[in-house]
């Protein structure tokens, strides 16, 4: 197995890769971390915090690379509320 396809392979199991964090990434200042829930969808978290999936989706760039691509049980980054 060639080195940077190792580290590749690491660093999506550490993050996830794709749809979110499989587990709870480390808490960051003003941001709460979310469990994806089965039937979420980034509008639908997104309303529930206040924000656009647009943002969601920037503050969780390096899990979610498309709108639709996140994974229920997986952790995203949402604002704190109040």
């Amino acid at each position: 197995m060639d080195m940077n396809e190792l580290n590749v392979n690491e660093l999506e199991q550490a993050t996830g890769g794709k749809g979110g964090y499989k587990k709870p990434p480390e808490p960051v200042d003003g941001l709460e971390i979310y469990q994806i829930k089965p039937g979420d969808t980034l509008t639908r978290i997104a309303r529930r915090y206040g924000t656009t999936w647009m943002e969601l989706k920037d503050l969780n760039r390096e899990v979610i690379k498309r709108a639709g691509d996140i994974t229920w049980g997986y952790y995203i980054y949402v604002p704190a509320r109040g």
